[in-house]
C-alpha cells in the first residue's frame, strides 16, 4: 500500500497519543500511598472505568482497547500480524500443554492475536496441524510429537521458542518498515540473549544451547552459543563486544533489570516514529508504546496490592513514550 493510504490512521493514532499516560502521571501513580488511591488516580485520568479493581480486567480492557482501535484504524489489517506473532506462539504452547493435560486453554489465551482462537484448540486437540496457519502448522506438529515421544514440556517450548523468534526475522527481512525491522531485530536479539543466559545459568551442552537460540541479528549465533556453554561470566564478557553491552550492565544487576531495559530500548526506537506522518510505523510504535504503559501499569497496581514501597515500584516500572 501507499504510505498516504494510512493518513487516516495516523491521523487518528496522533489523536489517541495525546491520552497515553505521561512520565510524570506514572511518578504520580507510583508515589500514591495504596492501591485505591492508585486507582482513584487512573480513573481521573480516563485509564480505569467505575466499579472495575481487578488487575487482570483492567489489562485486558485496555489491551481491547488498543486492538479495537488499531483494527478500525488500520487499511490493510494483515498487516497488524507482525505486532502478535510472539502473542500466536505463546497461545500455541498454552494450547499443546493444555491438550496433554486435558484442560480448557481459554483462560491461559492472551490478547491481541489474529489467530482464530476457537481454531488452535479444535487442532491441537484432533491433531489437525494443517489447520493452523503455516508459520505454526510445522512447529506444532513437531512440539507435540516431541512432547509426547520424550514427555518433556521443556522440549516442546525449545521447539516453538525457536520457531518463533525465526518467524519474527523473517518479518524483518520482509518488512519495508526500516523502524519496524529494528524493532523486530532487537527482540530476536533480547530474547536470545535470555535464553543464552538461562542455558549458562543452568549449564546446558551446546547441542542443547543451539537447539534453544534462534536467528541473531545484532551479534554471532554461534559466538553466543560457544560462549554460553562457557559459563555466565563468560557469556556476559562476549556480550559486552556488542551492540547490546548496555544490557550486560542491566544483567549484571538482575534479570528484572535486563527485562526492564529491553522494554525501554524499545519504547526509545518507538520515539523515532513521531515525527512520521505517513506510513505503518506510526500505527506500530503507538502499539508498543501503549502496551509499555499498559505493562506499566500493571507492575504498579500489582505492586500496590503486594505492599511493595514506592522505591522499589520505581526501579521495576519502564519508561514511557511521552
Amino acid at each position: 500500500m501507499r504510505e498516504t493510504d494510512y493518513a487516516y490512521a495516523v491521523a487518528r493514532i496522533r489523536a489517541n497519543e495525546g491520552k497515553l499516560l505521561t512520565t510524570a502521571m506514572l511518578d504520580e501513580l507510583v508515589a500514591a500511598p495504596s492501591f485505591d488511591r492508585a486507582l482513584a488516580l487512573l480513573r481521573s485520568h480516563g485509564w480505569a472505568e467505575e466499579g472495575v479493581t481487578d488487575v487482570s480486567a483492567l489489562v485486558a480492557a485496555q489491551n481491547e482497547r488498543l486492538w479495537t482501535l488499531l483494527q478500525e484504524s488500520v487499511p490493510d489489517k494483515e498487516e497488524l500480524q507482525v505486532l502478535t506473532s510472539l502473542n500466536d506462539f505463546y497461545n500455541l504452547k498454552a494450547a499443546l500443554k493444555c491438550m496433554l493435560t486435558n484442560v480448557d486453554p481459554a483462560p491461559y489465551y492472551v490478547q491481541p492475536t489474529m489467530l482464530d482462537l476457537g481454531l488452535l484448540t479444535d487442532a491441537m486437540r484432533r491433531h489437525a496441524f494443517e489447520k493452523l496457519p503455516p508459520s505454526l502448522a510445522d512447529c506444532a506438529r513437531e512440539a507435540y510429537e516431541t512432547a509426547t515421544r520424550t514427555e518433556s514440556g521443556q522440549s516442546a517450548d525449545v521447539i516453538i521458542d525457536a520457531a518463533a523468534l525465526a518467524c519474527l526475522s523473517k518479518q524483518a527481512d520482509e518488512t519495508e518498515s526500516a523502524l519496524q525491522a529494528k524493532i523486530l531485530r532487537f527482540i530476536c536479539d533480547s530474547t536470545n540473549i535470555k535464553i543464552a543466559v538461562r542455558c549458562a545459568r543452568t549449564g546446558k551442552d551446546l547441542s542443547f544451547t543451539q537447539s534453544a537460540v534462534g536467528p541473531c541479528c545484532g551479534f554471532d549465533r554461534d559466538g553466543l552459543c560457544a560462549a554460553a556453554v562457557q559459563g555466565e561470566s563468560a557469556l556476559l564478557g562476549w556480550l559486552y563486544a556488542t551492540p547490546y553491552r548496555d544490557g550486560v550492565t542491566a544483567l549484571q544487576r538482575s534479570t528484572t533489570a535486563f527485562e526492564k531495559w529491553c522494554d525501554d530500548s524499545i519504547v526509545a526506537l518507538c520515539r523515532e516514529a513521531k515525527y512520521l506522518f505517513f506510513g505503518f510505523e506510526p500505527i506500530a510504535a503507538y502499539y508498543f508504546a501503549k502496551s509499555a504503559e499498559i505493562k506499566a501499569v500493571r507492575i504498579v497496581l500489582s505492586a500496590k496490592l503486594s505492599g511493595v514501597p514506592a522505591e522499589t515500584i520505581r526501579e521495576r516500572v519502564r519508561d514511557l513514550y511521552v
